[in-house]
């Protein structure tokens, strides 16, 4: 099975989030859909997302948002994935893997697994309202990501949507997914942002309120080089303020 991932084209250690504990969603990840290549325009999220526009403008802060890169994924044959699909896995989880608020510790499940997969259609099924009322949160059955390794490979790809004509409702919106067929491989991540990691652990304490703004201000410049130095070796073509935003996320992750 091959997964759609939406919002970038490629894919870097360096800025990959860790899981992050949340009610009901994590945060963190890499998070994706299944793509059929029988089907090689149908995906369920792409789908939602051509009848929800809003979402692409508060995703895509540059360029068309109608116009969106997107990765295929293809995952190693022994990738350990739990399959959420019933109350039984939902309680398996909820009592080996508890939060403290009665719900899913998913950085805990991440030590044991590459990935989680929930079935929302399954699991609507027989699960009771207030876990409904969570699992909705996910909006469409979802792959979520937590080890990088265990993708084999992925391809650039291309989600181009038609926008929604509110005026003729009974006409569907239209998108096409385009896939490059050469094969990447994830760039491992090196010593750059470990250093810039520890320059700023050692001036800054943890419990500062709002780490993004002060990365912001007194870190403008060792960001700004180190984005242009990251484009430069991974020939990025990702928009700079994207990578930055991205990089300030993962810094204050590691504080």
């Amino acid at each position: 099975m091959k997964y759609l991932s939406v919002g970038t084209d490629q894919l870097f250690a360096e800025l990959y989030q860790p899981i992050k504990n949340g009610n009901p969603k994590p945060t963190g990840g890499l998070w994706a859909t299944e793509y059929d290549p029988k089907y090689p325009n149908y995906n369920v999220w792409v789908e939602f997302l051509s009848i929800q526009p809003h979402i692409l403008f508060y995703k895509r802060t540059n360029g068309n948002p109608f116009l969106t890169p997107a990765s295929l994924l293809t995952l190693n044959d022994d990738t350990k994935i739990f399959k959420l699909e019933n109350q039984y896995q939902l309680d398996f989880l909820k009592k080996y893997y508890p939060s403290a608020d009665n719900w899913i510790d998913f950085e805990k499940l991440s030590q044991d697994y590459d990935c989680l997969y929930i079935d929302i259609m399954l699991l609507y099924r027989d699960i009771t309202p207030e876990e409904k009322y969570k699992i909705a949160e996910f909006t469409v059955s979802t792959l979520l990501i937590f080890n990088l390794d265990c993708i084999k490979h992925y391809q650039k790809a291309e989600v181009d949507i038609e926008p929604f004509d509110y005026e003729y409702e009974h006409e569907f919106s239209r998108y096409c997914i385009n896939v490059d067929s050469q094969l990447h491989a994830i760039s491992k991540s090196d010593d750059q942002i470990t250093e810039l990691i520890n320059r700023i652990k050692k001036e800054e304490s943890k419990t500062l309120p709002n780490i993004e703004q002060l990365l912001q201000e007194k870190y403008g410049e060792i960001l700004t080089n180190f984005i242009a130095e990251f484009k430069l070796k991974n020939a990025s073509t990702e928009h700079p303020e994207t990578l930055k935003q991205l990089l300030i996320r993962h810094i204050s992750r590691s504080i």
